[in-house]
Order: structure tokens, then sequence, then C-alpha cells
């Protein structure tokens, strides 16, 4: 299977939520100013959603570049540069998904 051709679909619950938070935080800015209650709780909610949203696209990619890897492996066999490329950049995936956690 070519890593391309793979549907990515997204995650439409989780980007209305952020959708619908960044409108509620706009409003609580305008109504009740930074300082509000309402608007740092809503603020904080938004980061962590928003955290959540770069975790799942992180995750996909992982899984894609893994794909991508045994695929070339398969084709080039264990040693070959491009194999070892593709190993390398799914490394940097997991170290960056490892420091995002």
């Amino acid at each position: 299977m070519n890593t391309i051709d793979r549907c990515h679909c997204e995650n439409m619950e989780l980007l209305m939520d952020i959708f619908d938070h960044k409108i509620r935080l706009k409003e609580f800015y305008i109504q009740k100013g930074p300082a509000s209650s309402e608007y740092i709780s809503l603020s904080i909610k938004l980061k962590l959603l928003i955290k959540e949203y770069f975790e799942e696209k992180t995750l996909n990619l992982i899984s894609m570049s893994k794909d991508e890897r045994i695929e070339i492996w398969g084709e080039n066999g264990f040693r070959h540069l491009d194999t070892i490329e593709a190993s390398e950049k799914l490394d940097e995936l997991i170290i960056k998904y490892q420091k995002i956690k």
C-alpha cells in the first residue's frame, strides 16, 4: 500500500470543539476580560484540545512513516540508503512526539 494513497480523515468532532472554544473564548474576552475565571478556564481547555489534536496528528504521521519504512525496506532491503533515511525520519518523529508528551 502506497503511503500517499492512504486516506487521511480529520477528527471533525475535535476540530469543532476547538472551533467552538475559540469562539467562546473571544466572547468571554470581550464581555469579561482576560482575567476572568471563565476566560482562564476556557483558555486552558482550548490549549488541552489543541494539544490533543497535535498528538493525534503526530501519531498519524508516525504510523504513516512506519508503513513507508516497511514498504521501502521490502523493496530495497534493510541496509539500503532509502531504508536508513526512512528509519531516521521515523526516529525523528518519535522523538518529537515524546517531547510533546
